[in-house]
């Protein structure tokens, strides 16, 4: 017998000592499995409790991001698409007339709880005018006019410039 040959003898020190190793990785692997989905829980209720003007600001950045790589030949319905899948939520009318200079987005019918109105806890709700207001990056999205005021059922436009 060499010395690379293990014995099938269960009694034996290296069958032992496997066993020992197996029992020793099942623990890491359950504590490992364990911290992850307590992260990826507390994540999704982070996502999940966010205000509204900075889920806003979110979709606008990965829309920025997605318009930057698109080539400037692109016609401008794939433009439209690939801006206006970022906001599911929302009614959005999206124009790439300028493309590849700038893309508007303009999401419409606004509710209070995306507003975050001035009479309802201000400090406790951020709106979507503050948050996204101006966002500067390797793509710049900028409201078009941030003076004006975000109630319940406004539009409100952002222009992406990559």
């Amino acid at each position: 017998m060499s010395m690379f040959t293990v014995s099938h003898d269960a009694s034996s020190p290296e069958v032992a000592w496997a066993r020992v190793v197996g029992a020793e990785l099942r623990h890491w692997l359950w504590a490992l499995v364990a911290s992850a989905s307590v992260l990826i829980g507390v994540y999704g209720a982070h996502l999940a409790l966010e205000p509204p003007g900075a889920v806003i600001r979110h979709d606008l950045v990965r829309a920025g991001a997605d318009v930057a790589r698109l080539h400037w030949s692109v016609p401008s319905e794939r433009v439209q698409e690939a801006v206006s899948r970022h906001f599911p939520g929302y009614r959005v009318s999206v124009d790439a007339a300028r493309f590849p200079s700038y893309v508007t987005v303009t999401l419409h019918d606004l509710s209070d709880a995306d507003c975050g109105s001035a009479n309802r806890m201000p400090d406790l709700v951020l709106d979507a005018k503050s948050p996204a207001d101006r966002i500067e990056g390797l793509v710049v999205v900028a409201m078009e006019r941030p003076d004006t005021a975000c109630t319940h059922a406004s539009s409100l436009t952002w222009r992406i410039m990559p």
